[in-house]
């Protein structure tokens, strides 16, 4: 779009290069056309979703008996990498947990506008009202630009309503950045520090909640190992001190974390999951940067139709990470991976130096910990529509695409889908090596 300053008689918008709007139906015609066979893959497609509804497969895991359309849907609104592209939008994942609510994890920019493009402006406005609360997985701002906006948007589609702030759960580093924006608008949130929600400082903080004469008051819950200070180091060192690294406090990893201050917030934390049908949210370090997380989420166990009772679905996502076994172990029997898959499998020395996973290495963490089924997202802008992948190795596995819905219901059939991927962008699976420094941008981040 240009706007004309000179000459005078053609000042204002210039629209003749805004493509002209296609209909749907034309979108289909064209589509055809340039690849008849699309027709029969659709209708495949179209029978496996219908055949995969009966919920018959063999292999299907306990929790997803009797899983009816209403229970949960992930909605990925994001699944590039570093910076927004034409084609994907940064990070963020959409849980729709229906009439009990909504969860986001990760809110990268543009994050808004991606829900407003999924469910309409009144359907993001309600999808915003509605949220129980927020993950972050790590500072970098592809994963946590988006999120001032969205905590704004909520404040003022509430305001007047009786309602409680709303949790936000990160890395310390994230509290920061929310303290100083807050000094400009009131975002109406509590911030939990990520390292409040890890399975050691879950017990500790049920031990001070439990009935023992011995206990810690709610004011100075037991420290966990997760967040006390290495035994190893000098208790009088300094940062200056001989030996000591010198890091900044938001890149230590050891720094003792304040429990006294998240009692309250991991309190209702703990009330909010109980409303919304589910059993644990659990944070777990990955090896990304200083303080990142991924995070586990458990369902609650429910009643089928003759009362036997079934155990709750499971939703882990990596954040960004290298392979490791924090990640393995906390991915032990999921119904869900969704992971990062940065890079193509020949690109494994670009991931070791930033950090991230490559597509294999993604495939084989879920095969490892047994995952039903692996969700590969956060692709490199330099796959411009589809990743560079190999189909042999992915018989449980999928690939994300922004705005792409994933309903419980649809599990079984989600790695079918696979081959209708390469014919539907059978001229599109190249690398844009145009677009490498996005991810030199990206691996400068703090």
């Amino acid at each position: 779009m240009k706007f004309k300053l000179r000459p005078y008689t053609s000042l204002g918008v210039d629209k003749a290069c805004i493509p002209v709007t296609m209909r749907h139906e034309e979108v289909i015609s064209e589509l055809c056309l340039e690849t008849p066979e699309i027709v029969n893959a659709a209708q495949q497609i179209m029978q496996s979703l219908n055949s995969s509804r009966d919920l018959s497969d063999c292999m299907l895991p306990g929790c997803l008996e009797d899983i009816t359309r209403e229970d949960m849907e992930i909605v990925l609104l994001g699944t590039g990498s570093s910076q927004p592209s034409k084609y994907r939008n940064v990070t963020s994942i959409y849980f729709d947990l229906f009439s009990k609510g909504s969860l986001l994890f990760d809110c990268g920019e543009g994050t808004l506008g991606q829900l407003k493009r999924r469910f309409g402006v009144e359907g993001a406005d309600d999808a915003v009202k509605k949220l129980r609360f927020i993950w972050i997985s790590h500072i970098h701002a592809d994963h946590h630009s988006g999120l001032a906006r969205v905590l704004a948007l909520r404040r003022d589609l509430l305001k007047g309503v009786p309602h409680e702030q709303l949790p936000v759960v990160g890395p310390p580093q994230l509290k920061v950045f929310l303290d100083a924006y807050q000094k400009l608008e009131d975002l109406d949130m509590q911030f939990l520090d990520c390292r409040h929600t890890t399975e050691a400082a879950w017990d500790a903080f049920e031990r001070s909640c439990g009935p023992s004469d011995d206990q810690s008051s709610p004011s100075s819950p037991t420290i966990s190992e997760d967040t006390r200070i290495s035994k190893t180091c000098d208790a009088n060192a300094t940062l200056f001190a001989t030996g000591s690294p010198m890091l900044s406090y938001f890149k230590q990893t050891n720094v003792l974390a304040d429990h006294s201050m998240a009692f309250p917030v991991l309190t209702k934390l703990q009330t909010v999951l109980h409303e919304a049908g589910l059993e644990s949210v659990v944070s777990f370090r990955v090896v990304h940067c200083p303080n990142a997380f991924g995070v586990s989420l458990q369902a609650a166990q429910r009643s089928n139709r003759v009362g036997k009772l079934i155990p709750g679905w499971k939703i882990v996502y990596s954040g960004d990470t290298r392979p490791c076994k924090e990640l393995v172990e906390a991915s032990r029997g999921a119904t869900v991976l969704i992971h990062e898959a940065t890079f193509e499998d020949g690109m494994l020395d670009e991931a070791i130096a930033k950090n991230h996973s490559t597509t294999i290495e993604a495939i084989e963490a879920g095969n490892a910990a047994g995952v039903y089924r692996t969700i590969l997202t956060h692709f490199s802008q330099r796959y411009a529509k589809i990743p560079v992948f190999d189909e042999t190795h992915m018989h449980n596995t999928c690939i994300g695409f922004d705005l792409m819905s994933i309903n419980l219901t649809d599990l079984p059939v989600v790695p079918k889908i696979l081959p209708y991927l390469k014919l539907l962008f059978k001229d599109e699976i190249v690398v844009d090596e145009s677009d490498d420094f996005v991810e030199d941008i990206g691996a400068a981040a703090p």
